[in-house]
C-alpha cells in the first residue's frame, strides 16, 4: 500500500509537472503569436486596414446625407413618406444588428483565411449592388412604389453594411487592447477618411445644390460608390488576425445564453448610463448632413464651392486637432475628453439657431464639426471599452453582440434627425427643387438644425459624465484585459 501510495504520489506530481510545462508553453505560444500580430500592425499597415474604414464612411456619409435630397428633389418622393421609409430602415437597422453580430461572433476561425475577413469580403459586392440600383429610381412612378423600392434597397444595404461594420469593429476591439492604441488607431482612420469623407460630403453639396442633371448625378454618385467598395477591398487584402487569441474566447452559445447576457447588460449600471448617454449623443449628431445640405441650399441660398469651404477647413481643422485628442485621452481618460470636447458641438449647434450670415455659419459649422472630432476619435475607444467591461464581469466577450446590442438600443436615436426634420418641413410647407423657401421653411430648417439637436445633445453629455469608467477605473480595466490575453504572468 505504501510502495502504491508513493506511486501515486509521484505520478500526480509528475502529471502536475507536465500540466504546468504545457501551460507555460501555451502561454509562451499565446505571446508570441500576439508579439508577431503586434510587430505586423507597424503604422503603414494601420493605414492600410483603416482604407476600410474609409470605404465605408464613403458610402455612409452618400447614403444618409445625400438621399432624403436626392429622392425629394430629383425622384419627387414627399419628405413625410421619405421620414416613414427612413424610420422602418432604422427598425430594420437596430433589428438585424444583434443578429449579425452574435452570428459573426459565433462563426469558427478558418485557418489562412480568419474569423471576421471573410465576412468583410463578402458584404463588398451586396453593397454595392443596393446603393447602385438605389440611383435608378423613375420620377414617374407612383409615391408608394418608389418608397418600397427605396425601402427593399436600403434594408439590403443596411444587411451588408451591418457585417461589414460589425466584422470590422470587433476584428480591432480583439486585435489592439489598449485605449490609447485603440485612439491612435481610429485617430489613423480619422486621417485616412478625411479624403473620402471630404468627397463623400462635397459631391452631395455641388451636384444636389446646382443646376445637374439626374443622369449626372447617378454617374457621379455610381463613381463615388465604386471607389469607396475598392478602397474596402484593398484595406481588407492587409488584414491579419490571431488564432492563438480565438482559441480561448467564450461566447454565448444559443438563445438562452444570448438572452441571458442581455439581461446581464441592463442591470449593469456602467453599460445602462453608457446607452442613455450615447442615445442622446447620437440623436443629436447622428445624420447632421441632411440638415447641412437644406442650411446651404435654402437657408444661405449657397451651393457649389462656397457650401464645401466648411468641409474642407473642417478637415484642416481636425487633422491639427487628433494628435492633441490622443494626448489627451492618456493623459485624462477617453470619458472625460470626450464629452468636454462634445461641449464645443452642443455651443455651434445653439448659434446656428440666430439669423447668421454666411461667413459666421460657415464658421459655425466648423466648430460643430471639429467638437464631432471628438467623438469620431474616441466612441470606438470607449465601446472597446464596454466590450473589455463586459467580458470581465461575464466571461464573454463577443465585440459583434455588445455592438448589435447596443445598436438596437440606439434604434430611437438613428432617426432622430431626419424624422424631426422631414416633419418640420413638411409642417412649414416645403417645396422641393425650390432654393428660395419661405420664412416659415427657413425657421424650420434654423430649429431643425440648430436648437433642437443642442438641447438633445447636452442631455447626452451630461448622462456621459456620469458613466462610472473615470481615468483610473480605464487603467485598471486595461490592466485586466492586457493580463488575461496579452501578458499573462508564467505559471510557477
Amino acid at each position: 500500500m505504501a510502495k502504491s501510495s508513493v506511486a501515486e504520489e509521484v505520478t500526480a506530481s509528475t502529471r502536475k509537472t507536465i500540466d504546468k510545462v504545457t501551460m507555460k508553453d501555451k502561454i509562451w505560444q499565446r505571446r508570441s503569436s500576439m508579439s508577431e500580430t503586434k510587430q505586423y500592425y507597424n503604422l503603414k499597415r494601420k493605414i492600410l486596414i483603416n482604407l476600410i474604414s474609409a470605404g465605408s464612411a464613403l458610402l455612409t456619409v452618400v447614403v444618409t446625407s445625400s438621399f432624403m435630397k436626392f429622392y425629394t428633389d430629383m425622384v419627387g418622393l414627399s419628405p413625410a413618406i421619405y421620414g416613414v421609409v427612413f424610420l422602418v430602415f432604422s427598425i430594420w437597422n437596430g433589428i438585424n444588428d444583434p443578429i449579425i453580430g452574435y452570428w459573426a461572433d459565433k462563426r469558427p476561425f478558418l485557418t489562412g483565411r480568419g474569423k471576421y475577413t471573410p465576412l468583410i469580403r463578402w458584404a463588398v459586392p451586396v453593397i454595392g449592388v443596393s446603393v447602385i440600383a438605389l440611383l435608378f429610381a423613375s420620377p414617374g412612378w407612383n409615391q408608394m412604389i418608389t418608397a418600397a423600392y427605396l425601402l427593399i434597397l436600403l434594408v439590403i444595404y443596411e444587411g451588408a453594411n451591418t457585417l461589414l461594420g460589425v466584422s470590422f469593429m470587433a476584428f480591432t476591439v480583439n486585435t489592439f487592447l489598449s485605449t490609447t492604441e485603440r485612439t491612435q488607431v481610429q485617430v489613423i482612420a480619422s486621417y485616412v477618411n478625411m479624403i473620402p469623407v471630404f468627397l463623400g460630403g462635397m459631391i452631395p453639396v455641388w451636384f444636389l445644390t446646382g443646376e445637374y442633371s439626374r443622369e449626372t448625378v447617378i454617374a457621379i454618385f455610381s463613381g463615388a460608390f465604386l471607389f469607396g467598395l475598392l478602397l474596402i477591398w484593398i484595406g481588407s487584402r492587409f488584414i491579419r488576425e490571431d488564432e492563438k487569441f480565438y482559441e480561448r474566447l467564450e461566447v454565448t452559445q444559443g438563445l438562452k445564453e444570448l438572452i441571458r447576457l442581455g439581461k446581464d447588460l441592463f442591470k449593469d449600471k456602467t453599460f445602462a448610463l453608457f446607452i442613455f448617454a450615447f442615445l442622446f449623443i447620437q440623436a443629436g449628431t447622428g445624420n447632421y448632413f441632411s440638415g447641412y445640405l437644406y442650411y446651404m441650399d435654402n437657408v444661405l441660398e449657397v451651393s457649389g464651392l462656397q457650401a464645401t469651404i466648411p468641409d474642407v477647413l473642417t478637415g484642416v481643422g481636425q487633422m491639427i486637432l487628433f494628435p492633441f485628442i490622443i494626448i489627451m485621452v492618456k493623459k485624462f481618460g477617453a470619458r472625460d475628453v470626450l464629452w468636454k470636447g462634445l461641449l464645443i458641438a452642443f455651443a455651434g449647434h445653439l448659434l446656428l439657431t440666430l439669423p447668421i450670415n454666411y461667413w459666421i455659419a460657415a464658421g459655425t459649422y466648423i466648430v460643430i464639426l471639429l467638437g464631432y472630432g471628438f467623438g469620431s476619435a474616441i466612441n470606438p475607444a470607449i465601446i472597446g471599452l464596454v466590450v473589455d467591461h463586459i467580458e470581465l464581469k461575464t466571461g464573454k466577450r463577443q465585440p459583434g453582440v455588445v455592438r448589435g446590442i447596443i445598436a438596437i438600443l440606439m434604434l430611437p436615436a438613428t432617426s432622430m434627425q431626419p424624422l424631426i426634420l422631414s416633419a418640420l418641413l413638411s409642417a412649414a410647407g416645403y417645396i422641393g427643387g425650390t432654393k428660395h423657401q419661405t420664412a416659415e421653411v427657413v425657421q424650420a430648417i434654423r430649429y431643425g438644425t440648430g436648437l433642437i439637436p443642442a438641447v438633445i445633445l447636452i442631455i447626452g453629455i451630461f448622462l456621459l459624465a456620469m458613466v462610472p469608467i473615470n481615468h483610473k477605473r480605464e487603467r485598471e480595466i486595461q490592466a485586466a484585459i492586457e493580463a488575461k490575453h496579452g501578458e499573462s504572468p508564467e505559471l510557477v
